[in-house]
């Protein structure tokens, strides 16, 4: 396992666009993106997570929480030229993005009608291809 630290945590949107609607009707779009930076030896993890109700946005929420790799482990992932981040190391990073995400809602909803919604367990696996190969 790389060994890294959590060092950026950005809501990059959040909205509350319906306060009244059936909660029995509400699915959970997501979004996964893995940004990376060379010069910083570090990854992002933006997740969008869409709240919608009879296809109507109820709720919005988009987080970036950025991660720096330690630096003998990012040097150990280089191989011919290119850097292979483990798909269960992007896992791992996911996790702790949706853990993260669980709470800025929590705090984001507070004193609101919304603040009962809990992000449900995910199976990240499904959200992750493979391995990030990063060219250099």
């Amino acid at each position: 396992m790389m060994r890294f630290r959590m060092f950026r945590i950005n809501v990059e949107q959040f909205a509350i666009l319906v306060e009244n609607f059936p909660l029995e009707k509400l699915n959970i779009a997501t979004g996964l993106e893995v940004k990376y930076s060379l010069e910083g030896k570090s990854l992002a993890i933006v997740m969008t997570f869409n709240f919608i109700s009879e296809e109507e946005k109820v709720m919005l929420l988009k987080l970036n929480c950025e991660f720096q790799i330690q630096e003998d482990d990012w040097n150990g992932q280089i191989n011919d030229s290119r850097i292979v981040v483990p798909k269960s190391f992007i896992e791992y990073l996911v996790v702790q993005t949706v853990g993260t995400a669980r709470g800025v809602l929590h705090c984001k909803t507070e004193g609101t009608a919304l603040n009962h919604i809990i992000l449900p367990p995910m199976n990240v696996s499904d959200m992750i291809n493979g391995d990030m190969i990063i060219n250099l």
